[in-house]
């Protein structure tokens, strides 16, 4: 039997859930957890959390907005392994772009690693396209692919 599964904005009581999650998906390159604080400050709702029937989470997704330029930035998407390839990293994108264009924010990009199928395959499905490969994003040569969306 498939549990029900809700997206709702962050709680403050969700962030260590989310930050192990975020450990066991991102290592060694997950947000710490006083940078997950700081998202929870600032952009509450584009800070979304996956959730059954028992409230337990099962996936998060957060963004921000540029607003100098008008672009909306997904920076972190994680599914619990148990509950992947259930369509839930498709839900919480969908309502962070449903939030993004409520603000008239429609240019919206993204950054994964070049060997993430799952993510790229998932991201190409909902209309996004690679823009570029940058060879040394985080200046410490780890490549990104910078993928991009027109949301309007």
């Amino acid at each position: 039997m498939t549990s029900a599964i809700t997206i709702r904005t962050i709680l403050k009581e969700d962030l260590k859930t989310i930050f192990q999650l975020e450990e066991e998906a991102f290592k060694p390159m997950h947000y710490p957890l006083f940078v997950l604080r700081q998202f929870y400050d600032i952009a509450p709702d584009l800070f979304l959390v996956a959730v059954d029937e028992h409230n337990q989470i099962k996936g998060y997704g957060f963004g921000g907005i540029d607003y100098d330029n008008k672009i909306g930035w997904i920076f972190a998407l994680a599914v619990t392994k148990s509950e992947q390839k259930k369509k839930i990293g498709q839900r919480i994108t969908n309502q962070l772009l449903t939030v993004f264009k409520s603000k008239n924010i429609n240019t919206i990009q993204l950054t994964t690693t070049p060997d993430n199928s799952p993510a790229i395959n998932l991201y190409e499905k909902l209309g996004f396209e690679k823009i570029s490969e940058v060879m040394d994003y985080y200046c410490d040569d780890s490549p990104r692919i910078l993928m991009e969306l027109d949301n309007s």
